[in-house]
């Protein structure tokens, strides 16, 4: 599985950080038109699918049961060893599409 996660902001210290850092974790970050003014495209290996899988089946979940796409909560939090603290991330989608896949290599 080919996962990329492309973060679109309208500030470009928001993009800056986010790439430093996904290059630090060792991602691909990049590409001919993976990085604008307004957003930087970052590719994950495979290990990180799991959330993605899951992110995937709540969207396709929603659609089956004639729920809009956005109203699913998904709540994630994670807490690094040693910290005195978690992060809460409360992620709503906005939009489900599904497209033919790209030519392998491409």
């Amino acid at each position: 599985m080919k996962v990329q996660l492309t973060v679109r902001s309208t500030s470009d210290v928001v993009l800056h950080l986010v790439s430093d850092y996904a290059k630090g974790l060792g991602y691909t970050v990049g590409g001919d038109d993976a990085f604008t003014p307004t957003e930087v495209r970052i590719t994950m290996p495979d290990v990180e699918q799991g959330l993605v899988e899951l992110l995937t089946h709540v969207a396709l979940s929603a659609t089956k049961a004639g729920v809009d796409v956005g109203e699913p909560i998904c709540e994630v939090v994670c807490h690094h060893g040693g910290a005195s603290a978690d992060v809460r991330l409360a992620l709503r989608l906005t939009e489900l599409t599904i497209d033919a896949a790209a030519a392998e290599g491409a």
